[in-house]
């Protein structure tokens, strides 16, 4: 029926009011995301970063393209639903040469090797999320280009400082990925300077987009052990980690807070696990740090409010979701300046920053906290909302939500 002449529309001989249709609701958006960090069977021990935040968004429709490295042709392989059935994932294992040889090659035919799955698969989609600028990004430049999408790219201050720093020949392709990028999504907010010196990207554009945790199974304790530290890690890469330095610093700071301990908790070869109890017992430190091992991460997260402190001095390290759990456990943190949680955790006075390559500053770091945990702690618990707010995945995801939808009713760069 023609509205002109519809009897709601019509107000001859009557007083009933115009009623007005409700507003449309916005049409959901697909987001196909390339990521090398999501769980699938070619890697199922992969982190769960990009799996959380991808888990976090169900207001959003998404595609996963996971991508994975083999350097043997015949290893290569397509698996639909990433190995258990998810319909929205396709696992790639791409051969590729070790060290990021040709890796603009490399991401090249895995771009195009994925544009034909999708059009074959006859997958639509309004945006294209990659997950790191220096590996994902160059896929998912071409596949905006082909596909006429816009782009968006996350940054992940670890892998994008060390390829940025050996491919300077690159830079031209990254710099096509940045001007393309219709928004740059910080995981490692410390790198966002040297991305700003490198490629003036529009401050339009640019946000903090941090790992997420899950909180439902993060409760502080009634109450804490004091003096009782604890560093969660993985064995396999220590030293990154900054485990050779922190033995050295505790012993220090053992000398001027003598009832301090130390729990190390994490996975690692068995062969990996004993070279770490040596470093210990080397250290003379057996009677002060206790070499846990692997925990459950649930069994993790319920013991987790027990410390009075977390510290971990790790060195180029993206993000860090440790640290966070540790704060909404109630457990103020010792971190790395411009590292890891670095630029997400300014202005919480139960986070103290060191530098990673000195014993000396994570040592008297470790005595600060110590000196102040009750403190410390206290102002964690008054102010838990706050942190929840902050590293939660409401807003951070509601403004993604936007961004999606603002861009797809924006002019994409052309760049290419």
């Amino acid at each position: 029926m023609d509205v002109e002449t519809s009897p709601a529309s019509s107000t001859a001989g009557c007083d009933t009011k115009t009623e007005t249709a409700p507003a449309p609701h916005p049409r959901r958006r697909c987001i196909l995301h390339v990521t090398g960090d999501y769980p699938n069977i070619n890697k199922p021990l992969n982190t769960l970063a990009v799996k959380n935040f991808i888990d976090a968004n169900p207001e959003a429709d998404h595609i996963i393209v996971t991508l994975d490295r083999t350097s043997l042709p015949w290893r290569a392989r397509v698996t639909p639903g990433g190995g258990n059935g998810d319909s929205r994932m396709i696992s790639i294992r791409y051969w590729g040469l070790p060290f990021g040889v040709q890796l603009a090659a490399s991401m090249y035919l895995v771009a195009r090797q994925t544009r034909r799955i999708l059009q074959t698969r006859g997958e639509d989609f309004d945006v294209i999320h990659a997950h790191k600028l220096t590996f994902e990004g160059l896929a998912g430049y071409w596949l905006s280009l082909w596909f006429e999408k816009p782009l968006v790219c996350s940054l992940r201050g670890e892998v994008e400082s060390k390829v940025l720093a050996v491919k300077p020949h690159y830079r031209f392709l990254y710099r096509r990925v940045v001007e393309r990028s219709s928004r740059l999504y910080y995981v490692s907010a410390w790198y966002r300077p040297t991305l700003q010196k490198a490629f003036q990207p529009s401050q339009a554009k640019q946000r903090l987009l941090p790992n997420f945790v899950d909180l439902d199974g993060i409760e502080p304790h009634a109450a804490s052990r004091p003096n009782a530290f604890v560093s969660v890690l993985c064995f396999e890469v220590y030293k990154r980690k900054g485990l050779d330095r922190l033995l050295p610093a505790f012993k220090r700071a053992l000398e001027r807070e003598p009832g301090i301990t130390l729990d190390l908790v994490g996975r690692g070869s068995p062969e990996r696990l004993a070279h770490i109890q040596s470093l210990i017992d080397k250290a003379g430190l057996g009677e002060s740090v206790r070499l846990v091992g692997p925990l459950e991460h649930t069994e993790l997260l319920r013991r987790l409010g027990q410390y009075s402190g977390f510290v971990l001095p790790s060195r180029n390290e993206t993000f860090g979701m440790s640290f966070i759990e540790a704060l909404l456990a109630g457990v103020p943190i010792v971190y790395s300046k411009g590292c890891g949680v670095d630029g997400f955790v300014d202005g919480i006075e139960a986070a103290v920053p060191v530098d990673p390559r000195s014993v000396a500053s994570i040592s008297d770091g470790i005595v600060r906290l110590a000196a102040h945990q009750r403190e410390c702690r206290d102002w964690l618990l008054r102010n838990r909302d706050e942190l929840i707010a902050r590293f939660g995945t409401k807003n951070h995801i509601s403004l993604y939500n936007k961004d999606v939808f603002s861009i797809c009713h924006e002019p994409h760069s052309s760049s290419g």
